[in-house]
């Protein structure tokens, strides 16, 4: 199951050392992300999540980028190391992430912006070049490191940034 509720079909193939992932599902933006509500900005971060692993399991971020604020240097990086990987014939496997806010914490700051601490786990991310893991990003399960920080403008949600908590 991904973030936002979709199923992963049956011919969905985790990436392997062999070979890249096999039928990824295209990330599905659920109707309760259009909501400048707490319900729909953790759906847009469910779909903004899914759509990254969707990036790192294919190579293709055009999701991720299209609800990501350009300012989000770190996000834009990160994107186009991903496009690079998979140009040069290297592909991911892993990168699912989850984040929830935590209770009691969503609220508009006077910028418009919401920034949320959450609750975030990785199960991590190998990258694979000719057949053999050559980096790696280790999971993590953290309740206190990170806020997310979202902003809801012309009735949708742009995800801005993550920061280390408290740091905005």
């Amino acid at each position: 199951m991904l973030a936002t509720g979709q199923k992963v079909p049956e011919d969905y193939e985790p990436a392997t050392l062999e070979h890249p992932a096999r039928n990824v599902p295209k990330p599905v933006m659920p109707a309760e992300a259009s909501e400048e509500t707490e319900a729909g900005a953790q759906a847009f971060l469910d779909y903004w999540l899914t759509a990254q692993w969707y990036a790192f399991q294919t190579g293709n971020t055009s999701y991720a980028r299209e609800v990501t604020s350009e300012t989000c240097s770190r996000c834009t990086d990160q994107f186009s190391r991903i496009e690079d990987s998979y140009d040069s014939q290297k592909w991911m496997a892993g990168g699912n992430e989850t984040s929830k806010f935590l209770p009691n914490s969503f609220r508009q700051r006077p910028t418009g912006e919401y920034t949320i601490p959450v609750e975030a786990t990785s199960s991590g991310i190998l990258v694979i070049n000719d057949h053999q893991a050559v980096s790696r990003q280790m999971p993590y399960n953290s309740a206190d490191a990170l806020d997310v920080t979202l902003m809801y403008e012309n009735g949708r949600w742009i995800y801005i940034t993550a920061s280390p908590r408290g740091s905005l």
